[in-house]
């Protein structure tokens, strides 16, 4: 039987200021700020990178779950306007069936904000289908101290959606909280659902649907103190694994090949209206701005963006490298950060101020003018 997918296309507002879904009422502004639409004819790169093979040579035999794939980058195209991962049932790397894993790393890091995507799930014994996060560093220690968010997970016959958070302290002594989402009826695999998940410095949010099925506001880390570790930069991760520890090996009654459809992927940053929170993409690089005005005549302000968590010195120098001001010398989260500069006492001429955070280091010319 040839089954057609037809896919309904959606107009997206770059800013909501009031989202309905069902009985509640979001009181934030979105902006889409990353998206993948699958609209090519293969993998964007700048978008994703793969994972490859078994998780031995990231230290990890089985990646961790005692999986049974290998993952190669053919098992994933694009194709109608779908990412498609499709497990097979093959011979390859010295396993007995092989798969795809993709992820954002270092193309897509984001602190806060809403990440949803449209999915269609797979099925049968051992399938493992996964929507998900990870740091992009390992901030606060070895996994879990670090953090792991689960937006979506199902094993097996999908009639079950999970939503978890890995924390606490390293393995063994990492500890979990997530809850499930079903209905009773909907299989996951007939059709496409949206999952989304909301990420705030106190708060986490996972949804079906538009449903809200679990609110977190408790967690920690043996790293630091609350909200870590869900106070660092993570990235996307989708894949679909074959076996492991939770969906147990596929048997005779496993269909192959299966493949997970993904519609789409978006992410959102969001000011909540009623805290005033500001939820941003993490910016990919460490930036020092011009400083604006330039030249300038008392005062101008300096901007700066920061990938990373980071120590931060931003300092004045005159052109003989004699220091005549800190401006700033503070431990700083990431994101875009301004100061201004008072040079109301200052003579006229051209200056330096050098910004230091962490192992970066930048420096730039201004002009002052009376």
């Amino acid at each position: 039987m040839m089954i057609i997918y037809i896919k309904k296309r959606y107009v997206i507002s770059l800013c909501f200021t009031l989202l309905l879904v069902g009985n509640l009422v979001f009181a934030q502004d979105y902006t889409l700020v990353w998206s993948d639409e699958f609209e090519g004819s293969e993998v964007d790169t700048n978008n994703w990178s793969f994972q490859i093979g078994d998780g031995t040579s990231e230290g990890i035999p089985g990646w961790g779950n005692n999986e049974l794939e290998y993952y190669r980058a053919e098992n994933a195209t694009v194709d109608s306007g779908y990412l498609i991962i499709t497990a097979k049932e093959e011979s390859y790397g010295g396993k007995n069936y092989t798969s795809a894993r993709l992820r954002t790393i270092h193309k897509g890091d984001f602190l806060y904000g809403k990440f949803e995507a449209r999915i269609k799930l797979p099925t049968g014994q051992g399938m493992w289908p996964a929507f998900w996060m990870l740091p992009t560093e390992q901030f606060y220690g070895g996994w879990a101290a670090s953090g792991e968010i689960d937006i979506m997970e199902a094993v097996n016959i999908p009639t079950t959606i999970y939503g978890t958070i890995d924390f606490g302290d390293e393995w063994p002594g990492n500890v979990s909280s997530g809850a499930v989402y079903t209905d009773g009826d909907t299989d996951f695999s007939e059709d496409f659902h949206i999952y989304t998940f909301e990420w705030k410095p106190d708060t986490l949010k996972w949804y079906v649907d538009g449903n809200l099925f679990t609110t977190k506001i408790s967690w920690w880390s043996s790293g630091g103190s609350f909200p870590a570790p869900f106070d660092t930069t993570f990235h996307l991760i989708v894949n679909l694994a074959v076996g492991g520890n939770w969906p147990g090996p596929p048997n005779d009654s496993t269909e192959f090949p299966q493949s997970l459809f993904v519609d789409w992927i978006r992410v959102y940053e969001f000011e909540d209206t009623v805290s005033g929170i500001k939820c941003l993409r993490v910016p990919d690089r460490f930036i020092l701005d011009q400083n604006d005005p330039n030249p300038f005549n008392s005062s101008t302000v300096i901007t700066y963006q920061l990938k990373t968590k980071s120590d931060v010195i931003l300092t004045i120098y005159d052109l003989t490298g004699r220091e005549v001001k800190t401006l700033i010398n503070t431990h700083q989260e990431t994101g875009k950060h301004s100061v201004s500069f008072d040079a109301s006492c200052f003579e006229s001429g051209i200056y330096l101020y050098k910004l230091k955070a962490g192992s970066f280091e930048q420096s730039r010319k201004m002009i002052l003018l009376r």
